[in-house]
């Protein structure tokens, strides 16, 4: 595929996911690159947030991965330049227990990808390694952990690495996987909690990205306001670190290029 997939996914929830996606998607944006997210999520927080006018939806994934119906149509044009939206609501939890007889269930996602015509899809996954991660997770070819600096939040994230090894095992090698972990929520203050997740982290610490989002009261108020950072408070930290991860983003995916 010519454009970059990325799961955006942690098995513990209250950790970024959702931030992330939808300010690493529209700071992608806001540096030329065309950008589809899809809401992966029953919870439906990157569609309240893009998509405000939830009662004008038609389609929503759950309709792609159950129905097979063309992702295209799916589709939402949301009110930032490069950036689209393929929306959720609560109805795909259903989708977890509809696809447990299907064959090939863990595909879904893929085949209805093939041909989109994005530089990067980016993919908002339910904090749980359900059959909706699964098919994240199968079709990426990056996965981004936003993981907390505080105890639970690395709960599972050995699991999801062993997952992660399973669902690659096979696949073609010359499809490199490209993962890394992003802390969130960071505060320089709290020296002994941040120590002590680095130290869990050490033996993946060639993962970490060199951004760290800080703790900002601005990105919990652009989401009470359904909106993105940069168009909440653009002169915030929480601007300015999205914005730098986006930057830092399109260095490792596109080494040898100029962005």
């Amino acid at each position: 595929m010519p454009q970059r997939i990325v799961a955006i996914i942690n098995q513990k929830g209250g950790v970024g996911k959702t931030t992330t996606s939808i300010n690493l998607g529209h700071g992608l944006a806001m540096l030329g690159k065309k950008v589809l997210l899809i809401d992966l999520d029953p919870q439906a927080h990157s569609t309240i947030v893009l998509a405000p006018n939830l009662s004008q939806l038609t389609l929503t994934i759950q309709d792609v991965l159950i129905d097979r119906r063309d992702i295209r149509h799916a589709v939402v044009r949301t009110s930032i330049d490069n950036l689209d939206l393929v929306p959720s609501n609560i109805l795909l939890d259903r989708a977890e227990h509809l696809l447990i007889p299907e064959m090939f269930r863990e595909t879904r996602l893929s085949q209805a990808l093939r041909g989109m015509d994005y530089d990067f899809i980016l993919i908002d996954c339910r904090p749980t390694l359900g059959i909706l991660s699964i098919n994240a997770l199968y079709a990426s070819r990056i996965i981004l952990i936003p993981c907390e600096t505080a105890r639970f939040s690395l709960e599972g994230f050995a699991d999801l690495l062993n997952t992660i090894k399973v669902l690659k095992k096979g696949k073609d090698e010359s499809e490199q996987l490209l993962l890394r972990i992003l802390l969130c929520k960071f505060d320089s203050r709290k020296a002994i909690s941040n120590d002590w997740v680095l130290k869990q982290l050490d033996t993946h610490i060639t993962l970490l990205f060199k951004t760290r989002v800080r703790q900002c009261e601005a990105l919990n108020q652009a989401h009470m306001a359904k909106e993105s950072i940069f168009i909440f408070k653009p002169n915030s930290h929480g601007a300015e670190d999205y914005m730098n991860l986006g930057k830092e983003f399109l260095e490792l995916c596109f080494p040898s290029e100029e962005n």
